[in-house]
């Protein structure tokens, strides 16, 4: 069991955050033990064709026998929005010594021209392979608790969010306790270093950092798993064209970075207003969202729009 000790400043302070890097080494523990994943076997059975040509001599080092990973493989992330780009780049960053005392503390031994470009290279591999045509999927579940949790905080409070948080999960006066997450108990005070809340699909009941005394982080099973891979492949363009319309469809298919109206006309070879005129239905049915910069409005996909498309963004 994990205690972490709160004072009422820290319980101010807590954190919803998304680690996409996070989900996918922890994803490596459904591939290793699938029995223990009930609720990700439709993602197992989907990826199968295409693990094994994953560079396992390197995966295998990753999550140990009893699902633990090194630390600096999950680096606390900043905020609902992080990328898969930045994190993959601090983890690069690590210190040769922290990457060694890490894998030795996981693994019982460093492993022999195993270094930390390789694990770059290897875990952007496997994302492309078996993360990416899914994460639109994942994501949006992810966010989508985020949501939840927050409306829980301004209508229960922050005590009534973390008790709801999972079984494994429970908090009463300045202390939240987490079990099922390691054989020795210990204690950790936060002490205004902040605690970030990570929903994570590959928990099962919660994950925390293996080394005593890292930065506070608490990863927590989603609502909504049980229906995550009810339908495994996303809709293809001609059923989002049917459901929107077919220059609603194209529109969103062009959004694989953020886009301008002008732009978009262009592409489509049509007048800007009559793009300006799809982009406002899109955004009032949650489809699209503008983003500001300088004295341009550029349109990206929603976490939504994602999900119906497959499509992945910059």
């Amino acid at each position: 069991m994990l205690t972490y000790v709160l004072n009422s400043q820290d319980l101010a302070d807590v954190r919803f955050a998304v680690s996409p890097v996070a989900e996918m080494v922890l994803s490596l523990r459904a591939l290793k033990d699938p029995g223990r994943f009930p609720l990700q076997l439709g993602w197992v059975r989907a990826v199968q064709p295409q693990v094994a040509a994953l560079d396992w001599s390197v995966l295998r080092w990753l999550v140990n026998d009893t699902m633990g990973s090194p630390d600096f493989l999950t680096p606390r992330p900043t905020s609902p929005l992080t990328q898969l780009s930045d994190e993959l780049e601090v983890i690069a960053n690590v210190k040769t010594d922290t990457f060694e005392r890490q894998l030795a503390a996981v693994n019982g031994e460093v492993p022999q021209d195993l270094t930390i470009d390789k694990v770059v290279q290897t875990l952007s591999q496997y994302w492309d392979a078996v993360m990416a045509p899914y994460w639109g999927r994942m994501r949006t579940l992810l966010s989508a608790d985020i949501s939840y949790r927050g409306h829980v905080v301004t209508q229960q409070g922050t005590g009534a969010m973390l008790n709801g948080l999972g079984p494994a999960i429970t908090y009463a006066d300045g202390l939240l306790e987490v079990d099922r997450v390691a054989e020795q108990s210990r204690t950790e005070h936060v002490d205004g270093r902040g605690l970030v809340l990570q929903p994570t699909l590959f928990g099962p009941h919660a994950v925390i950092p293996f080394d005593p005394g890292a930065e506070p982080l608490l990863g927590y099973p989603p609502r909504g798993q049980a229906h995550l891979w009810s339908v495994v492949e996303p809709p293809s363009r001609h059923d989002l064209a049917q459901l929107i319309g077919t220059p609603r469809a194209h529109i969103l298919a062009l959004l694989t970075h953020p886009r301008t109206t002008t732009d978009l006309a262009s592409e489509l070879k049509v007048t800007p207003s009559a793009v300006s005129q799809h982009l406002q239905l899109l955004r009032r049915t949650g489809l699209v969202e503008p983003q500001r910069t300088g004295k341009q409005v550029l349109y990206r996909p929603t976490e939504l729009a994602v999900l119906l498309t497959g499509e992945t963004v910059d």
